[in-house]
């Protein structure tokens, strides 16, 4: 099974995902979508679609969010399966006709709970601390089913059939990757009044994220 892994940003990458995905022999390939790299739909049967600090309504100064969304439509349309993670998935909710729009109860930032229902209901048996970083979120596609919530938005995670699943929140991210966001977004963090500390977590919490990815990685491929 072959995996087309696209990334908006070079700091945003597969983390947790690499492991998880290759543990149950999945091949990945990688691609910077910002450098204009693209691949063939043909090649691929599955599509993950990283996270970024763009809007997925900035297409004129992204161009390259364009082409990720005729992506996702040629995988789903040709039966294969999608994930998205934050920007991935507020990329999903854009491409099956979905409002995405600036959050009105600010931004997420950190580690905060998710409420599972519908299937994750069955592999997160109650609610789960995860990480966030994101300031938009998103109407669900029509047909879409929730599948988590937070205090602040109703719409977490969503799956469109047994095809595609978006997560607003972060489960690949690890400890080196924060260390790398918290440098480039260190200007977002003051302005939020965000510490840096309770970013950065602890061991047990990332311990308890690279599980959950873990699992949520096996329900995903047997969808």
């Amino acid at each position: 099974m072959k995996l087309l892994a696209i990334k908006n940003i070079e700091i945003e990458g597969l983390g947790n995902f690499k492991k998880s995905f290759e543990r149950r022999g999945v091949e990945i390939t990688e691609i910077n979508a910002f450098n204009g790299e693209e691949a063939r739909e043909e090649d691929f049967d599955i599509l993950l679609i990283l996270g970024g600090p763009m809007g997925v309504y900035e297409e004129d100064k992204y161009p390259f969010l364009s082409y990720e969304k005729e992506l996702i439509k040629k995988f789903y349309s040709s039966g294969k399966k999608v994930l998205g993670v934050c920007l991935g998935a507020q990329l999903i909710a854009s491409a099956f006709g979905a409002k995405v729009y600036k959050g009105k109860w600010g931004k997420e930032i950190g580690w905060d709970f998710i409420y599972p229902q519908d299937q994750l209901e069955v592999i997160y048996q109650s609610e789960i601390e995860v990480f966030h970083w994101h300031g938009d979120t998103f109407d669900l596609p029509e047909g879409a089913v929730r599948m988590a919530s937070s205090v602040k938005y109703r719409n977490q995670a969503f799956r469109i059939g047994n095809q595609v699943v978006g997560l607003q929140f972060h489960l690949e991210v690890t400890q080196e990757d924060v260390e790398k966001w918290i440098e480039a977004y260190r200007e977002e963090l003051k302005e939020e009044g965000i510490d840096t500390g309770i970013v950065r977590g602890t061991e047990e919490k990332w311990k308890r994220l690279e599980l959950y990815c873990d699992v949520f990685v096996n329900y995903f491929l047997k969808l």
